[in-house]
């Protein structure tokens, strides 16, 4: 399990690097606890009341990307859905490793997962509104880990 050690802890420090993003931002913004939904809703109330409902219409001033705190959900999200891929696909390959993976594909998925949730996170933080070809191909990464290391995982116990 030495191969998925190495990839497991490559993905904690980033994890971490990701964890430090969000910290930093709500700092900035002075929000304690999510991801500043709350305040966004706020500053639109605040907003119809200085301009009239009105005002509500204009994508300008209302979408997501419009608010200061966007670049905190950005971050929330893309920490958010690094840490709910992460620990599971890591313990399956550290199982298909146990199990007799060959150490090349335990680098490839390994690799893979780990490239593609940095493409992720990059897609969400880089880009005004968090889409793109970034994104669309990590997650595909992100499924062919899970979809290789479950069978592989799975031809094994039926081999038995």
């Amino acid at each position: 399990m030495l191969v998925t050690a190495g990839y497991a802890s490559a993905a904690a420090l980033y994890g971490l690097f990701l964890t430090l993003n969000v910290v930093r931002n709500r700092r900035r913004l002075e929000v304690s606890l999510g991801d500043g939904s709350r305040e966004s809703l706020i500053e639109l109330m605040q907003l119809s009341a200085e301009e009239g409902p009105t005002a509500l219409k204009d994508p300008k001033k209302t979408s997501p990307a419009a608010s200061k705190y966007f670049k905190l959900t950005q971050a929330v999200r893309a920490h958010g859905n690094f840490i709910e891929n992460a620990p599971w696909i890591y313990f399956l390959i550290a199982l298909g490793e146990y199990n007799g993976m060959s150490a090349p594909l335990v680098h490839a998925l390994g690799g893979a997962f780990l490239a593609g949730r940095i493409a992720h996170s990059f897609g969400i933080l880089g880009n005004k509104h968090s889409v793109g070809l970034a994104r669309a191909l990590s997650m595909a990464s992100t499924f062919l880990v899970i979809g290789v290391a479950s069978v592989w995982n799975i031809v094994k116990l039926i081999q038995q």
